[in-house]
């Protein structure tokens, strides 16, 4: 009975302990200039967060529709300039996301401005192979929902280097990143 009681107590702390990351995170994210719901309450006792609501689609919906009736060429590139810029703020700010995929990220409906959510994996650094990991895994996202947009992933970076003061080293960590994950994707 001990063990069980233990284990309750420590996946207790464990929520606690990333409700409270995540609040740090993302008010950290917004002092940086990154545009994140506003944070209107932490739930010490219940463990929530309680955020704006952003009225507007995920950039993944958004993605999912180009070349339909929703997204055409200069969107895609000005969204994609956006999620660059906003991206190069963050690493630049020693901020780590951790989960960059297009459905942690929402367009405002009046103004299609970019709005990064959910920093419950996210933290705190300055390491070059942290920022290019974050990349990877949304390169990874685009290659596998959005293949039918093209080179955003290209657009991405080109915003990404001409914001980031930062982005020479971790651009050369980002191919060691993309070699390990090729040569992970052939061994099985």
């Amino acid at each position: 009975m001990g063990t069980e009681t233990e284990s309750r107590d420590s996946s207790l702390i464990l929520i606690k302990q990333g409700a409270e990351a995540e609040a740090r995170c993302t008010t950290k994210a917004r002092r940086l200039g990154v545009s994140t719901p506003v944070l209107y309450a932490v739930d010490p006792v219940l463990h929530t967060l309680t955020f704006e609501f952003i009225d507007g689609p995920s950039v993944k919906d958004v993605f999912l529709e180009f070349g339909s009736c929703g997204i055409n060429e200069e969107r895609l590139g000005k969204i994609a300039s956006q999620i660059g810029d906003v991206i190069a703020k963050l690493h630049d700010g020693g901020l780590v996301h951790g989960d960059l995929t297009t459905s942690n990220m929402l367009l405002k409906n009046d103004t299609d401005q970019l709005v990064l959510i959910d920093f419950g994996l996210s933290f705190t650094s300055t390491l070059p192979e942290d920022k290019a990991v974050d990349l990877y895994v949304l390169e990874r996202a685009l290659v596998s929902m959005h293949s039918s947009c093209g080179n955003v992933m290209d657009q991405i970076l080109a915003a990404y280097r001409k914001s980031s003061k930062q982005w020479s080293s971790t651009m050369n960590k980002l191919a060691d990143v993309r070699q390990r994950g090729r040569k992970r994707t052939m061994v099985g």
